[in-house]
């Protein structure tokens, strides 16, 4: 199933990174421009091992709409050895024309390798995170439409996955828990060498698109599906209650997916204060007790750095990872900001804001202002294509749009609210712990080839003078 591109992929986004770079530059470089393929053609003729020409003429290529030639021009002179960033860079854009996210991503990720604009480099990582979504949600309806075919033999051996733990609770504020609660025990769980870890994203994508809300992650046949579908050996499912005021029991199961039946079964208890040193004894003892893995030392150390030392900035997390499943990156680099003030020292909050800023700049990036930004400064760049995907023609002025294809059919579970951020609730023992080359050359392509799981947890907030709430 092909995904329209939204506008902001139908007219050039790194026009705007490129204007930046060279602006009131005064270097004499040509521009490249569709005017220039018969000359290229004729000096690729004469020299045909210049992959510097090879690139240039793809380039023109490229900005003439001529995707099929621009792809195979470009392709060509990277398999030929030119590792110049100009070459991935637009080896990038020429796939996002034929929406080959998976190709976009990897050309892309090549630029990061070896392109030497830091502000590029930095519209990408953004870009990145974006495509990165729609290539999962690619993935989880193919997957889906295989699903008749796939049997728990399929599994990838010493794989686990990690669903959100069930919500049961009337206090839905705390719902964001459930996934704040799994992306920490996944970050727990890839410590040891002995686990392939799937990642939270992938996991929770092919719940989406599976139209699961949060009640129903813990029924044990939904574990089983989601483990197929994910070619995974174990899955581990659980349910978070709220009950009373003052303490926390998770009960747990993990299932084999291979033999259809429970590993095994691990229970814990504590109050709120003491939510982290739970969650950590609850994976210790999942991997020792259930999955028998050993951990070093080390190991166990860095899993026990793995915390928050506030729950209101787990909250806040958990918020920000679901604005980001349903590509909604302005709310969530809101959320893990929150997140990242409330716990200074909460290290993946901070760099998931980081990475949700990006994607947010990257998502909202319109036509007219690309081309305006171009326009600037005298800017020596190459002129912008009239479209370079689907059929809008630059200048239309659309507002763009993060990439529609990762959050279609995604019904996310809004939270109720938020807790008071004068109160904070944390356990009392945590412990937390080249060569520069000239960016209009690299616009111009002269950068240089040099069983169902239970989990009841009882939440108690006492708020400043001992009310609880």
């Amino acid at each position: 199933m092909r995904i329209a591109p939204p506008p902001f992929l139908r007219t050039s986004p790194f026009l705007l990174a490129f204007a930046v770079l060279v602006s009131g530059c005064a270097y004499a470089i040509p521009q490249v421009d569709p005017a220039d393929i018969p000359r290229l053609q004729s000096e690729i003729a004469a020299s045909p091992e210049n992959t510097d020409l090879q690139v240039r003429l793809g380039m023109a290529q490229y900005l003439a709409d001529d995707f099929d030639q621009a792809l195979a021009t470009l392709q060509g002179a990277v398999d030929a050895g030119n590792e110049s960033g100009a070459a991935f860079l637009y080896l990038g854009m020429t796939h996002e024309s034929s929406e080959n996210w998976p190709d976009a991503r990897d050309a892309y990720s090549r630029y990061l390798d070896v392109g030497t604009s830091d502000p590029l480099k930095e519209e990408l990582r953004g870009r990145l995170a974006i495509i990165a979504q729609t290539v999962l949600k690619e993935e989880a309806r193919n997957a889906l439409a295989q699903e008749a075919g796939l049997s728990g033999a399929d599994a990838t051996p010493r794989s686990l996955a990690i669903l959100p733990f069930a919500f049961n609770s009337n206090r839905e504020e705390y719902e964001p828990l459930i996934y704040a609660l799994s992306d920490m025990m996944i970050t727990d769980f890839a410590v040891s060498n002995a686990l392939t870890v799937l990642e939270r994203a992938q996991i929770q994508t092919l719940l989406d698109e599976m139209a699961l809300t949060e009640t129903g992650y813990s029924d044990a046949a939904t574990g089983a599906r989601a483990g197929r579908l994910l070619r995974a050996e174990h899955v581990v499912q659980g349910v978070l209650t709220t009950l009373g005021d003052e303490s926390i029991r998770v009960d747990t199961d993990v299932l084999n997916i291979p033999r259809a039946a429970s590993a095994g079964t691990v229970e814990a208890e504590d109050d709120l204060q003491n939510l982290f040193d739970m969650e950590k004894d609850l994976v210790f003892r999942t991997l020792r007790d259930v999955l028998g893995i050993q951990l070093t030392p080390a190991e166990e150390q860095a899993i026990r750095n793995n915390r928050a030392d506030n729950v209101l900035a787990f909250l806040a997390y958990g918020r920000g990872l679901r604005a980001s499943d349903r590509g909604d990156y302005a709310d969530a680099s809101l959320q893990f900001q929150q997140a990242a003030d409330l716990d200074p020292g909460f290290d993946a909050a901070a760099d998931a804001a980081n990475q949700a800023g990006l994607a947010e700049s990257a998502s909202t990036t319109s036509t007219d202002q690309m081309q305006q930004t171009a326009s600037t400064g005298g800017a020596v760049a190459p002129p912008p294509p009239s479209t370079t995907a689907g059929t809008t023609t630059a200048g239309s002025g659309s507002t763009s749009n993060t990439l529609t294809g990762a959050s279609e059919g995604v019904s996310p579970t809004p939270t109720s609210g938020t807790l008071d951020l004068g109160t904070t609730t944390s356990s009392e023992n945590t412990t937390t712990t080249g060569e520069q080359r000239d960016p209009v050359q690299e616009s111009q392509g002269q950068e240089g080839v040099s069983s169902t799981a239970k989990a009841q947890i009882r939440i108690v907030i006492r708020r400043p003078g001992g009310t609880e709430q």
